[in-house]
């Protein structure tokens, strides 16, 4: 019999090896940079960090990303401090945002993020998906974005004009979406590193029946999900990697998949949706599109069938997914919503007027909570919450080949 407690002790020496020589390894690093050689300092930092990251992805010790559903149940769930009575939604699994019931027949709805900041794509463009990454999830509630609360806490290698190509980005950004920065903080700290840089949180106020929450699903409604699967990833990986894809696309794919960057927001979709009617909203991130439909049927407690011929999937996706070798259905996918409303037409048309690309793929069946994908010939198999998101496998390996 297998000592599950020695294996764990071996893993966590293991990890704490990687850790340590992690630790050694930046601080030669900053020696380095002190003594002028930032090329060698530079190329370093981020060859260690990549492979600390695989390394430690593989320990037993807690996964990279979104921690499990069952140690969010245990560990969180059950410890959120007073409980209120005037909180309409809290936190919960597949479900994006919090909302407060401020008893006059509005709600305040919540959201934070980390600050996700990439230099390779340019200070502003990364800004840019900063920003709707957070405003997408608020804007899963039926309620749009309309405060920003940030804290910056940015790493000693920023220079003055990154910092303000940076901070000008997240203006124009929040100013197209008509949010304001109403309170933060802003310092420079040793021990912080790109792409996480501090903490983000919107704000929303609107009427509570417009409100999307699991209690409202109900049999019969749609399920629409927009822009199809692995938007994100193609976007992401074609603008970290752009000569490896160009040396294997034709220049027409190629730059539709670069410019997919632009669509890795779905902010528009649900302030579309929002204004004829929704039940519940949720963004394909972390598993993807079917991690998402799955997410929907555990918060609401609600079958859904879903239907393999309305399943639709980008030209430009389906090379780039195919070229790295994922599944684009359960790839990472900002900027992809999956709409559960009982005005499924309606919701459908508007969307397709504003140029979003949109299908009703199934409905809400019963009360099983379970996913099911019925196949062309009429055959239903279970869908399954992905156990790892593939998009990050292709990033190392590309990491690698490049």
């Amino acid at each position: 019999m297998i000592n599950l407690t020695s294996v764990n002790l071996v893993t966590r020496r293991k990890v704490s090896i990687i850790e340590v020589l992690y630790t050694f390894l930046r601080i030669l690093l900053y020696l380095l940079a002190f003594l002028n050689f930032h090329s060698i300092a530079t190329y370093g930092n981020d060859l260690i960090y990549l492979t600390f990251l695989k390394l430690h992805s593989f320990s037993h010790l807690m996964h990279l990303g979104k921690i499990n559903e069952d140690l969010f149940n245990k560990v969180i769930y059950p410890h959120l401090g007073e409980k209120r009575t005037e909180v309409l939604v809290g936190p919960q699994h597949g479900v994006d945002t919090a909302a407060i019931d401020l008893q006059d027949g509005r709600i305040l709805v919540v959201k934070t993020d980390p600050v996700f900041i990439v230099p390779q794509f340019g200070f502003k463009k990364a800004a840019w998906f900063a920003v709707h990454i957070l405003a997408s999830d608020v804007m899963t509630s039926g309620i749009p974005p309309q405060y920003a609360v940030i804290d910056v806490n940015l790493p000693p290698k920023i220079k003055d004009d990154e910092f303000e190509e940076m901070w000008i980005g997240i203006h124009e950004a929040l100013k197209e979406i008509e949010v304001m920065v109403v309170g933060g903080h802003t310092g420079v700290y040793e021990g912080t590193d790109y792409p996480m840089v501090g903490g983000f949180t919107m704000f929303g106020i609107g009427e509570k029946e417009k409100l999307g929450m699991p209690s409202k699903v109900r049999v019969g409604d749609s399920v629409i999900m927009t822009k199809g699967p692995a938007i994100e990833a193609t976007g992401l990986l074609t603008n970290l990697y752009p000569e490896y894809f160009k040396q294997r696309l034709d220049k027409e794919t190629f730059n539709e998949a670069y410019n997919m960057y632009w669509k890795m927001s779905c902010w528009k979709d649900g302030l579309i949706a929002s204004r004829i009617g929704i039940h519940l909203m949720h963004d394909a991130t972390e598993g993807g599109v079917f991690g998402a439909l799955t997410e929907v049927a555990r918060a609401s407690g609600k079958g859904m069938n879903v239907y393999e011929d309305k399943l639709f999937i980008n030209s430009a996706v389906r090379e780039v997914t195919r070229l790295v070798n994922i599944d684009p259905w359960i790839s990472i996918s900002e900027g992809t919503m999956i709409i559960v409303t009982d005005k499924g037409k309606d919701v459908r048309e508007a969307l397709i007027k504003e140029g979003i690309e949109a299908e009703i793929i199934g409905e809400i069946v019963d009360q099983s909570g379970d996913v099911k994908l019925v196949k062309k010939d009429g055959s239903r198999v279970k869908i399954e919450h992905p156990l790892e998101d593939p998009f990050w496998r292709a990033f190392f390996d590309l990491a690698s080949k490049t």
